[in-house]
């Protein structure tokens, strides 16, 4: 059976992982800064956008396991 994921923005630096089919949140991921774009989840990929004092770099998430697989400059 395939899984289907999304994330639920959670607190201010926390980003709930969740499978729908179990409708159960099964991962959590945090990141520093202020969170400015995003989430947005593609298959099973989640992109955001965060700011740092001066600094915007995005993140490429890995779901459900929550792991970083790349990282660019907004």
């Amino acid at each position: 059976m395939q899984s289907y994921y999304t994330v639920s923005h959670s607190g201010k630096n926390v980003i709930n992982i969740i499978d729908l089919r179990k409708n159960a949140t099964i991962n959590r991921f945090s990141f520093q800064g202020e969170l400015i774009n995003g989430p947005i989840v593609v298959g099973d990929r989640c992109t955001i956008v965060t700011k740092n004092g001066n600094t915007s770099r995005g993140l490429v998430i890995k779901l459900p396991s929550g792991s970083v697989i790349d990282r660019f400059t907004a």
